[in-house]
């Protein structure tokens, strides 16, 4: 009867019988990182041919019919002419963007049409996009989406077979994954084996991975001292030193130094990259973020925005690492924004309907010029054949006054960085290096002794109330902060923040009791001005 009067009379017949021509399968979207579970309705009604979407539909779930008419014809199903085709995508208050809902609309369909048995359809959920011949596309997001639909006990999903390799790391739930819209209702229907990525692929690729190591740098003992406290303390660090004399080199080489991702953070890096369309099929995250964006950076790229907000760098650095070069020539807008996650790990965007906040915990390391011609000021760092700065005292104030006091006063760390000499780099010969390794199982260490007195959070985030119970002084220690502060050279915030640095020193110690040597250091490693360092 079918092939005589075509799908419309199939679902015409169906109606007259008292059949229920509706059908619903969940399904989700995205709000920031995370999913949001959305219901789709799919309602025939007997009537001039039309297709209505509603719940708050954007521009490409609104296009969505004509991908699925041509998705379900080319792949030898029946679309149903002559009936109304209401779909809902509910909750209807919140607005909904992406394609990932053109595979659960055409199964919705299929379903209320009679051409797929609905008791099948009854235990899953589906994301993905159509094309025009019914394969199935990559959808960002899916593993923030299968974690929602986790959380309610679902048993299965399917999605795309390029999104089955990040959406399975999710446990509790069956991930199964399509390249079409037939293989789809064979998995569904039948039972037939998904396809997709093995996990056994991701951890080959993890195994695969190269960092740089620290034992690659040459020299600076001082800024590799301070990159392992700044490491175990998750302290930000400003180096300023002289075009070439190696601040990028350093900062490479902090991941390394960073202890691995647990198992949550490695979800959080994942879905965070996973959103942004930067998860490759087959690599898993095993290191921590890298992130060094040009100095030409704009406010929405750094801190995120657009319509609707898409994460920053900020975010994309989250659980890892936010190196900022050319440091005064990012502009003063997007700078002074770094004060909000900085303190409190999150950026919030606002728009006129909707607001997204996302993650933005991260280690920042920055690096500038000490004057705007970059060349060094005094004779005795002049090599030969270099430029001396020829630059005004009015030209090193405007610049200096590119990066404000308050978030100046925000980075732990404030040290210079000189070039090393030709010797130093020529010598066929030099002394044992210390590995990424050998410093990484000290940082280890000091974090876990945090973790044992019961400490939330690393030492940068130390509060000053908390001090007696999570960072207690010698007497020695204690009159020598007392003294800085009578100087009057560090504000409030500063001499949290020297505490907060002694407090990683002694960890790195193996002490309990932060001492005046631990300050001391701090205090160099810090500066006291903008001149001081």
């Amino acid at each position: 009867m079918g092939a005589r009067y075509g799908a419309w009379s199939l679902a015409g017949i169906l109606s007259t019988q008292g059949v229920e021509l509706s059908f619903r399968i969940l399904s989700g979207n995205l709000d920031g990182i995370h999913g949001r579970i959305v219901e789709v309705e799919v309602d025939l009604i007997p009537a001039l041919s039309s297709f209505v979407i509603s719940g708050l539909p954007g521009k490409g779930i609104r296009e969505s019919k004509e991908r699925i008419r041509s998705a379900l014809e080319n792949s030898g199903y029946r679309y149903p002419d002559r009936h109304r085709i209401v779909v809902n995508l509910a909750p209807a208050a919140w607005e909904k963007e992406g394609t990932v809902f053109d595979l659960p609309i055409a199964l919705a369909i299929l379903a209320a049409s009679g051409q797929v048995p609905r008791e099948s359809l009854k235990n899953w959920a589906a994301l993905g996009e159509l094309a025009l011949d019914g394969r199935l596309r990559k959808v960002p997001g899916s593993l923030g989406v299968v974690t929602a639909l986790r959380n309610v006990s679902l048993p299965s999903v399917i999605v795309p077979a390029e999104n089955r390799a990040v959406a399975r790391q999710v446990e509790g739930i069956r991930t199964e994954g399509a390249r079409n819209l037939r293989e789809t209702i064979a998995v569904i229907v039948e039972g037939a084996a998904g396809t997709g990525i093995e996990s056994s692929g991701l951890i080959k690729n993890c195994a695969e991975q190269i960092s740089p190591d620290l034992s690659d740098v040459r020299g600076h003992a001082a800024a590799k001292r301070a990159l392992e406290i700044s490491a175990a303390g998750e302290h930000p660090m400003l180096m300023i030193g002289p075009p070439g004399s190696g601040k990028s080199f350093l900062a490479c080489r902090l991941p390394s130094l960073l202890p691995p991702l647990d198992r949550e953070e490695q979800l959080e890096v994942t879905q965070i990259q996973d959103v942004c369309g930067l998860q490759q099929e087959a690599m898993a995250i095993c290191e921590r973020p890298f992130r060094c964006p040009h100095h030409s950076v704009s406010w929405a790229g750094l801190i995120g925005g657009g319509s609707p907000p898409a994460p920053g760098e900020v975010t994309l650095a989250h659980r890892g690492v936010l190196f900022l070069d050319e440091f005064p020539e990012i502009s003063r807008r997007s700078l002074e924004a770094l004060r909000e996650p900085l303190e409190v790990g999150k950026v919030t965007i606002s728009r006129s309907r909707s607001a997204r906040t996302f993650p933005a915990h991260f280690l920042l390391i920055a690096a500038m010029n000490p004057c705007p011609c970059g060349g060094p000021r005094s004779v005795v760092g002049a090599s030969a054949g270099v430029r001396r700065c020829r630059c005004s005292c009015s030209a090193l104030a405007a610049y200096s006054a590119r990066v404000s006091g308050p978030l100046l006063d925000r980075f732990d760390i404030r040290i210079r960085i000189e070039a090393i000499s030709g010797a130093s780099l020529f010598d066929d010969n030099p002394t044992r290096l210390e590995t990424s390794g050998e410093v990484a199982a000290r940082v280890v260490g000091a974090r876990r002794r945090a973790i044992l007195r019961g400490q939330r959070g690393s030492n940068r985030d130390l509060e000053w109330r908390d001090r007696h119970r999570w960072a207690p002084l010698t007497r020695e220690a204690k009159k020598f902060l007392l003294d800085c502060d009578a100087q009057g050279d560090l504000s409030t915030r500063g001499l949290t923040r020297l505490l907060r640095l002694g407090r990683t020193i002694a960890d790195l110690r193996a002490e309990d009791r932060i001492e005046q040597v631990d300050l001391i250091e701090a205090l160099s490693l810090r500066g006291a001005s903008w001149s001081a360092v």
